[in-house]
This record gives structure tokens, sequence and C-alpha cells, in this order.
């Protein structure tokens, strides 16, 4: 499940906090902002995949067994991204030392 990012936001100009971090390097650094907002941007689609799940779960009785195995694979699947992601962006932010996305 993925999230495309829109192109507009490549123009955006950097965050000023971040600005100071690399400012020998701003092609890199507007990289790393884009790049942290569409992890960020991953992470809120994960987490709406992940309730969109657990409210189907929480219905079971309503479909046959099958249909509700897919669903708790599919939401166990869901969480494990949004854990990976998590871990990302919080380690894109110890290396930046700033806000990723």
């Amino acid at each position: 499940m993925g999230f495309d990012l829109d192109r507009s936001e490549v123009d955006r100009p950097v965050d000023a906090d971040a600005a100071h971090l690399h400012s020998d390097a701003p092609e890199q650094l507007t990289e790393q902002s884009v790049f942290g907002r569409a992890l960020s941007q991953n992470l809120i689609a994960e987490r709406f995949a992940i309730d969109a799940y657990r409210k189907i779960a929480e219905h079971g009785d309503k479909y046959d067994k099958a249909t509700l195995r897919l669903v708790k694979v599919a939401l166990a699947v869901e969480e494990e991204h949004a854990e990976i992601l998590a871990r990302i962006i919080e380690n894109l932010r110890h290396l930046t030392g700033a806000p990723a996305g």
C-alpha cells in the first residue's frame, strides 16, 4: 500500500529549523524533507488501514471464516508496516537531528 507524493511538495521551501543542518547541501536537505514527508504520509495511510481492518474484524460475526482470516492477516501486515515506518522515521530524525516529515 503506497501513498503517492504530490509533485508540488518538491518545490516547497525547506523547514527553517532543518536548514542550518545542511546549509552546504540544500539539494540533499530538500530530498530528505520530501522523503521524510513521504514516510510520514505513508505512516498515516497505514494507520488508516489498521483502523479500517480493526473495525471490520470487530464485526467478524458478519463474515465467513475465510474472509475474517484474510482481514486479520491484512491487519497484522499493516501493523508490521506501521512499526517499520515508525522506526525508519525515528532513525531519520536521529540522523538529521530534525523532524522527519
